[in-house]
């Protein structure tokens, strides 16, 4: 290389400095060939601080453009810099030396600046590449020796040469994640002369209190794509590639390993689909994506976590270990820092895993992670008007890699310990823990427990894990959180579906139960025929289970509006249940009412109204007229009182029974929503035209944003509210409502389902306005299905 060269003599010796990339070398006159750097002082300086000395990109840097924005202003003028000192803090591999790499390449080349390059891992490395700062930016060979031996304060030295830079610098700080190399703080100063940037896994080190802090996170998934672009991945259409960047949770190292192997097989192409099926088999093969022979482990996806781990435990903090491996167990959601109780964590085989974790160290373990960048801290939104929940949430490709390096003889007390934190925090005795609105936080937690646990076969594990779902589900399903209900049902039956026991016919029965609250009444209707079968040959055709799938099987036949199979289902359930558990049980009352319900669909309305008034009654006297039995039975006479023209009683019925559900199960519950339905069409028949859009169009958005627009309930929503439009003279928007509700009706239901007649009915209705024809009223009422 050739660089200008200027000889300063000392005595017997002469040293030669470079004024560009350099190496600094010493040698008296009397040798003929140089000593190697620092020969003799334990000590060897780098090869170049002028250039990074880092793997070059195999991507153009994405994103990020707010940080290279802000991070190139301040180096385009760092005199007037508000601060001259910035960190660049995340997780492993979230692309902090490529940012750096990008800002050094983009300075030197468009601002005019000097690039200063120093890998800050460790005291040594830095050491010896700050010194060779010191000896570009002008000072003497024996300046640096006396600063290297101690015989001058070296921090000072370096920055006096700094501050009296002729060129405008930036120095990069790669890798600091051990602030003491910094020597709290010695050596991060503030210049007019250049900016300092340090990356680092570490977000809340003390010693960048007066720094300039950028955090970096994952990819938007377009720049995602993006990446796997630029690395031959091209054959591949976008939504394959969205697919695998959302696999790799759009983890920079990651997308860079998975588009290098993908781009590398030359002799035999693997497709995203496969390599997506051998991710999902072997984690480990995102590393297969380094350059053969490389040896640095921040580019292996599996051993950039451990790093950091590998450095916490040299501090003192061996449990950061164990606690990872815990949350490892878990989902990558938020996870309520409450499961991680130092009390609860005791109660567990914690403190005798290797590491061993105590309630008394867990604080410590937790903050140790946090720090360095390996989890979130954050408040987890409890939904609306609740307070937020603190939280703990790591990275979804870190937990993968984590759970995959779990030693074998660690993996069932870990999983053990994670089910036995979450019955514990979910348990009745725990009510000051969790509020019941804030259970959906457990749920992925839950379904990603028995997941491993059934995985690896840990039975034990697995039994307690499924005990949490199975209760979460329940729970869900009471809320009317039916979306939530139905992911746990399909976890259980997915690790119990072929087992006999009746544990395993309960779990399809709850599957069937949630599917009919979805609207997919076909397919419950088949689940629930199935598992009556299997509960008759189990258990006996009078068991209390075999009654339970009778009684759910009717009301999935009710969905489908076959009435007369849903009465011989129904009435064998509700005579069943009144042998076996008496006619006051809450069980006998809701098959009772439901039966009148169907036998009032087939227009025997006396029939159905001796019925659903006795089991009122009965109702009122056992459980009580808040009881939500009570509230099933009287809103089933309110709709028997519509179909026979009582509408003042039916009016009185519906009232009741609203206010009671909304005091019971909330305002927006489905059970809520349904009896504000029938007080909308009550009211409708009364006449009272704008409390009855007021109520339709409530439910209508309910509905719409909670079961979504094609939901049957919202369906018939949107069947009654099209009549009041119609008959409220807002003659356009009935029709519009009309065309779009038949069209789904048609799509979702069938041509011969009812509700399907009953929008036909209607939209022919409002057609009929304009050319006088007149509409009998009668002709487009239509069920309600829900309760």
């Amino acid at each position: 290389m050739n660089h200008a060269l200027r000889a300063v003599t000392d005595g017997h010796s002469r040293v030669y400095q470079a004024t560009g990339n350099q190496i600094i070398v010493e040698y008296t006159v009397q040798q003929s060939e140089p000593p190697i750097p620092g020969a003799g002082l334990g000590w060897t300086s780098p090869e170049s601080v002028r250039t990074p000395l880092v793997a070059p990109l195999s991507s153009p840097l994405r994103d990020r453009v707010d940080v290279r924005e802000a991070l190139l202003k301040a180096i385009a003028d760092p005199a007037t810099a508000t601060n001259g000192l910035h960190i660049v803090h995340g997780m492993a591999g979230s692309g902090k030396t490529a940012l750096s790499q990008t800002v050094f390449d983009e300075a030197v080349a468009s601002h005019g600046v000097v690039g200063l390059w120093v890998n800050a891992s460790d005291r040594s490395s830095f050491r010896s590449g700050i010194l060779a700062v010191a000896h570009d930016r002008g000072a003497a060979q024996q300046e640096v020796d006396a600063a290297r031996e101690g015989r001058r304060p070296d921090a000072d030295f370096v920055w006096y040469y700094l501050d009296r830079s002729p060129e405008p610098w930036l120095l990069v700080l790669d890798n600091a994640d051990d602030p003491s190399v910094f020597r709290h703080g010695a050596w991060l100063r503030s210049s007019s002369r250049g900016i300092v940037l340090v990356t680092t896994r570490l977000r809340g080190a003390s010693v960048w209190s007066r720094a300039a802090k950028h955090q970096l996170d994952v990819l938007d998934v377009s720049y995602a794509v993006d990446v796997l672009r630029d690395l031959v991945v091209s054959t591949e259409d976008t939504a394959k590639l969205e697919l695998l960047a959302r696999r790799l949770d759009c983890h920079p190292l990651a997308l860079s390993l998975a588009g290098a192997y993908l781009g590398r097989q030359l002799l035999e192409p693997v497709s995203v689909d496969e390599y997506l099926k051998r991710l999902d088999a072997d984690p480990s093969l995102l590393d297969r994506g380094a350059e053969p022979g490389e040896q640095e482990l921040r580019r292996l996806i599996t051993r950039t976590w451990q790093i950091s781990l590998d450095t916490l435990t040299e501090r003192g903090n061996p449990q950061a270990t164990t606690l990872l491996r815990l949350l490892s167990c878990f989902a990558a959601a938020p996870l309520p820092v409450g499961v991680l109780s130092p009390t609860a964590l005791d109660g567990t085989g914690l403190p005798h895993a290797v590491p061993s974790l105590t309630g008394e160290h867990a604080n410590l373990a937790l903050e140790g992670l946090e720090t360095h960048s390996l989890v979130s801290l954050i408040k987890a939104d409890a939904g609306a008007e609740r307070a937020a929940v603190p939280s703990v949430q790591t990275h979804p490709l870190l937990l993968e890699t984590v759970a995959s390096r779990i030693p074998v003889d660690q993996r069932a007390l870990l999983l053990e310990s994670a089910a036995g934190l979450l019955q514990r925090l979910l348990s009745t005795d725990s009510d000051r823990y969790v509020d019941p609105h804030t259970l959906r936080l457990f749920t992925p937690h839950a379904s990603a427990l028995l997941k491993h646990a059934a995985a690896h076969r840990a039975d034990a594990a697995t039994a307690s894990a499924l005990a949490v779902v199975r209760d979460l589900r329940d729970q869900a399903y009471v809320r009317g959180d039916y979306a939530t209900a139905r992911a746990l049902a399909d976890d259980a039956v997915h690790v119990t579906d072929g087992q006999g026991s009746t544990e395993a016919l309960t779990d399809r029965h709850e599957r069937g139960r949630v599917l009919t609250a979805l609207g997919h009444f076909d397919d419950a209707a088949t689940l629930h025929r199935a598992t009556l079968e299997a509960r008759e040959a189990l258990l006996g055709p009078e068991h209390p289970d075999t009654l339970d799938s009778a009684h759910a099987l009717g009301i999935s036949l009710y969905g489908l509006g076959r009435w007369a199979d849903d009465e011989l289902s129904m009435r064998r359930a509700a005579d069943g249940r009144a042998r076996a558990l008496g006619v006051t049980h809450p069980d006998t009352i809701d098959s009772r009412g439901r039966l009148a319900e169907t036998i009032g669909q087939q227009q025997r309305w006396d029939e159905a109204r001796q019925l659903a008034t006795e089991n009122l009654a009965v109702s009122v006297r056992a459980l009580g007229d808040d009881h939500p039995h009570t509230l099933l039975s009287r809103i089933a006479l309110a709709w028997v009182l519509a179909g026979t023209g009582d509408w003042e009683e039916a009016a009185a019925h519906t009232r009741t029974t609203l206010e009671g559900s909304e005091r019971v199960l909330g305002v927006d519950h489905p059970r809520t929503l349904a009896a504000r339905q029938r007080l909308a069409d009550v009211l409708s028949r009364l006449g009272q035209w704008t409390q009855a859009l007021e109520a339709a169009e409530s439910v209508r958005a309910v509905r719409q944003q909670i079961l979504g627009p094609e939901h049957p309930h919202t369906l018939s929503i949107e069947i009654v509210l099209a009549r009041i439009l119609r008959s409220t003279g807002l003659i356009a928007e009935a029709q519009e409502l009309a065309v779009l509700t038949l069209e789904t009706c048609v799509r979702v239901l069938g041509d011969d389902h009812p509700d399907t007649l009953a929008c036909r009915i209607e939209y022919k209705a409002a057609l009929a306005v304009s050319d006088g024809t007149p509409v009998h009223s009668r002709e487009v009422d239509q069920k309600d299905g829900e309760w």
